[in-house]
């Protein structure tokens, strides 16, 4: 009885390592994901600290303004610019999350050829270790009647 060999095994291998490619870029999106929302988060409390500084301390100076008043426009700036990201990255997810569905299909899909060719074969081997029995059987009982 010959072993089972999937001829697509190198097909089945390749769709795999494809997967698992698909499966650590859409971590590392959403990795740089959490990573931005974290900074845009701490440019709104800049900006936020920013604006509190400025209403609660009426004494500034005028250079403290112009400091302040820059600090607010780039944290602004910071806001608009991690925003934008945070869309292009939602964006970029939504689109990875096809790709990783279809590698996850087509992974399934070689997985389930390889099970039924599987099956086919266990069939084949045992309808043939069957044959062998009953020729065994057949035979010994000619000894044993002759």
């Amino acid at each position: 009885m010959r072993a089972f060999r999937f001829r697509l095994e190198r097909v089945l291998t390749w769709r795999e390592n494809e997967l698992s490619l698909a499966e650590a870029k859409a971590e590392q999106l959403s990795n740089s994901l959490i990573a931005t929302e974290r900074a845009l988060s701490l440019a709104l409390a800049s900006r936020t600290d920013v604006q509190a500084k400025v209403t609660r301390d009426p004494t500034l100076t005028g250079a403290e303004l112009r400091a302040l008043e820059m600090a607010r426009v780039w944290a602004v700036r910071e806001e608009k610019r991690l925003t934008s990201r945070v869309l292009e990255l939602q964006r970029s997810i939504v689109e990875h999350q096809r790709h990783l569905a279809e590698a996850r299909r087509a992974v399934k899909l070689v997985e389930r050829l390889k099970e039924r060719q599987h099956g086919k074969w266990r069939a084949e081997a045992d309808h043939e270790v069957e044959e062998l029995a009953g020729e065994s059987a057949i035979a010994q009982w000619r000894r044993l009647h002759d």
